[in-house]
């Protein structure tokens, strides 16, 4: 995770096993298993629901609580 730190604008730790939510209305709860590379050497994130690129996601623990 260390390389992919001067990709995040502010300084937001996702770590594994840290619940993600992806889909197309970013909706599905994934969790962390760990970090890569596309074919394109961007950040991926690798999913219990498959590879995610870094920014197609939310984070659950920094959103807001109801």
């Amino acid at each position: 995770m260390e390389r992919f730190k001067k990709y995040f604008k502010e300084n937001t730790d996702i770590k594994i096993g840290d619940t993600i939510l992806t889909g197309r209305f970013k909706n599905s709860p994934a969790v962390v298993k760990g970090f890569g590379t596309d074919k394109n050497n961007q950040p991926t994130v690798e999913t219990t629901k498959g590879t995610v690129s870094l920014y197609k996601f939310r984070i659950k623990k920094l959103m807001k609580k109801k």
